[in-house]
């Protein structure tokens, strides 16, 4: 019939037969398991990280957050990941809006050099100076920001790939032509340009490019730019109702948008 032996019983055995393991199971030290990851506050790290899921189509987001609340600290989108735009757009609003940040994670590419750098420059101001001011590990230490990528690709990446995709495989588009790629990437990341602080060149030197681009632009003029950008404005005054109908399953519309924007585009080159 066999022989029950309750939680209590065995603890009470064990006292008696093998007194030094009790203690041990007692303080706690068998069942401590290792923390994989710990910050103190608010402000002790800081995780950058890109995703490149749409990169095919001029698309690159990157997220600044913090690993105490994994609050979203800053985000951006853009056509090709460029250190001066990740500084200008994800590094320095974080820091102006919530302070430096002891330490700042990133992996081992090299779009965050720049932000490392005046990460290293500033490292006077943080609240705790006896740690590294950056850390470069791999994408598998850096979980404060990779968790969170799987919900964005879910939610925004993989609805709008489908969309882009049943284009290509409908030969609707191509992605051989410049314009296309140009007017994808513009449509997708509802981005024109980025402003820039040109201070840095000073001290960097010029070998940062300003502005990347996917594709070539196609635009002779800031006039004829604009131009385009009215008339596709006409028909497409509100950008958010395309991306939640794309998202909520239903492409036809940004497909239009984005065939409309592509013919405008083709009236002012």
């Amino acid at each position: 019939m066999g022989l029950h032996a309750g939680e209590g019983r065995v603890g009470r055995i064990l006292t008696e037969l093998h007194q030094p393991y009790h203690e041990f199971r007692r303080e706690g030290a068998r069942n401590l398991n290792p923390v994989p990851y710990h910050a103190e506050y608010m402000g002790h790290k800081l995780h950058l990280d890109q995703n490149e899921k749409l990169v095919m189509f001029g698309v690159t987001h990157v997220l600044a957050v913090d690993g105490y609340s994994s609050k979203i600290v800053a985000h951006s989108t853009m056509p090709v990941k460029n250190n001066l735009v990740i500084y200008e757009e994800i590094y320095r609003p974080a820091v102006m809006n919530h302070g430096m940040w002891d330490q700042v994670r990133v992996d081992h590419d090299r779009e965050f050099y720049l932000c490392l750098y005046m990460q290293e420059k500033l490292s006077q101001h943080r609240r705790n100076l006896s740690r590294p001011p950056y850390l470069q590990t791999t994408s598998t230490r850096n979980l404060r920001v990779e968790r969170l990528w799987p919900e964005v690709n879910n939610r925004v990446n993989y609805p709008l790939k489908q969309a882009l995709v049943h284009l290509l495989d409908q030969e609707a588009v191509s992605l051989e032509d410049n314009l296309t790629r140009f007017c994808i990437s513009n449509l997708t990341c509802q981005a024109v340009g980025y402003p820039m602080n040109y201070m840095y060149e000073q001290d960097l030197g010029s070998s940062l490019t300003w502005v990347s681009t996917f594709g070539t632009d196609p635009f002779s003029s800031e006039e004829d730019r604009i131009h385009a950008e009215q008339d596709f404005a006409i028909d497409y005054p509100d950008m958010s109702l395309l991306f939640n109908h794309v998202v909520n399953g239903d492409h036809t519309p940004f497909q239009d948008a984005l065939i409309s924007l592509m013919n405008v585009t083709e009236r002012y080159v």
